[in-house]
């Protein structure tokens, strides 16, 4: 049973009962019941004897009246028509409406900037060095720069990260000891353990209660250019998804690109899968990782690479993320007929990648992500990957996007080009 603000409901018998509570918290026996039927039955409701009525139902019949020791209720006969499908829109339409008011979040979180200023708000995560709050008074969400936050306050329960990858959960409150200062210091306050924390060294703040949407981060974006002079077309889509959890997260990124004109045309498509889940150590972490590229200037009709790393954050602030990783991987590698008559290999691999990311708010981003992959069961053979963006923003969530990307193998089929690379331009939007 779910309760606020007085407020209490349950199914039950293919219905919905409404229960009113009294100051001390117990039911006063006042009970508000809705049931649905086909057209042929009848809709049976419970409403409080002195009740004003039920608002747009008709052809209402009183039947009886039941009086016990919880309290009072009239019993109404209400002939509905419609569809049992509409009905059960309704209901759930109702209930998902009515679960958004009880989850959501009160804006009774404090906030004290490093110039004075205070601020009553809702506060949703800390991200990429920004802290983003709700006001009542604002519509959508605001951004404040955290190195500008001398007091934060929230008896709600959160996630606190810092860059040494250790995570903290509880409420937030403020350290007496530095109350009047104008460096943070901030208490998180779990059911059994309290953790003093420096706001220097914290970079990620996240809800407990997130839903799987608040979540789901990512973005899309496309460019098309055209040259009358050559009679030739490009285009470039690429889009990427995150689903972040407290120790855990998946990511996907899709990249397309084409370039045609007259008899002369290339197709580039490139798809990767990681998974990654924190150690013990909290800057250690495993990678599953999934690529599957297909390449019409390599002549390569699909490439599948899985396999599994271990790897280490060397550094997590607030402006920037490093990290390196090495494990081993499984290839397979099927050529068009044109290149080695539809010649299939596999291969046992090792890898050797890193992550670079540098970013300020939402202004600029950069990303950079490279593999080394030496063959073990074809010595001698060495292969490389390497794909970078420049995130520019230009609204709110749009941005311009810069890309390149480099494909190396050191021994390809005979008379197969070594290299593959390219560049792109798009816009795009975040989410």
């Amino acid at each position: 049973m779910l309760s606020r603000a007085g407020i209490g409901f349950h199914v039950r018998n293919g219905g919905v009962i409404f229960s009113r509570f009294g100051p001390d918290l117990r039911p006063d026996g006042v009970t508000y019941h809705v049931s649905f039927t086909t057209e042929e039955e009848d809709s049976r409701y419970q409403v409080p004897r002195n009740a004003s009525g039920l608002h747009g139902c008709d052809n209402r019949e009183h039947s009886d009246r039941n009086e016990d020791a919880g309290g009072t209720m009239s019993v109404i006969n209400v002939h509905r028509q419609g569809s049992i499908r509409r009905r059960s829109a309704g209901m759930l339409l109702l209930f998902l409406l009515l679960c958004n008011v009880c989850m959501a979040r009160e804006k009774k979180d404090v906030i004290q900037l490093t110039n004075g200023d205070r601020l009553t708000c809702e506060i949703i995560e800390l991200k990429k060095g920004y802290l983003y709050v709700k006001l009542d008074y604002v519509d959508g969400t605001v951004a404040l720069d955290w190195s500008k936050i001398a007091k934060i306050e929230s008896a709600q329960e959160f996630v606190v990260a810092d860059k040494a990858g250790r995570r903290y959960t509880g409420s937030l409150e403020n350290v007496a000891e530095f109350e009047g200062t104008k460096e943070l210091r901030m208490q998180v306050a779990g059911s059994s353990t309290r953790e003093i924390v420096s706001g220097k060294e914290v970079v990620e703040i996240d809800r407990t209660d997130n839903t799987f949407w608040q979540n789901l981060h990512g973005g899309l974006s496309t460019g098309l250019n055209f040259s009358k002079a050559q009679s030739r077309t490009q285009y470039n889509f690429q889009a990427n998804t995150l689903f972040q959890r407290t120790k855990w997260s998946t990511s996907a990124n899709y990249q397309s690109s084409f370039s045609g004109g007259g008899d002369i045309s290339d197709l580039r498509n490139d798809l990767s899968l990681n998974i990654t889940r924190q150690l013990r150590s909290p800057r250690n972490f495993y990678l599953g990782l999934a690529e599957f590229l297909q390449s019409d200037q390599q002549q390569l009709d699909l490439r599948t690479t899985i396999g599994g790393a271990v790897g280490h954050v060397f550094r997590s602030t607030n402006n920037s993320f490093v990290a390196g990783y090495s494990g081993v991987v499984w290839n397979r590698e099927h050529y068009s007929p044109e290149a080695t008559v539809g010649q299939t290999g596999e291969s046992a691999e090792l890898v050797f990648g890193t992550q670079l990311n540098f970013f300020r708010f939402k202004t600029t981003n950069i990303l950079a992500t490279a593999n080394l992959y030496p063959s073990m069961t074809e010595p001698g053979r060495v292969r490389f990957d390497l794909n970078t963006s420049l995130k520019l923003r230009i609204a709110k969530d749009l941005y311009w996007n810069f890309g390149y990307y480099l494909n190396v193998d050191s021994r390809p089929p005979r008379n197969l080009a070594k290299t593959d690379y390219g560049s792109t331009s798009s816009l795009g939007w975040t989410f």
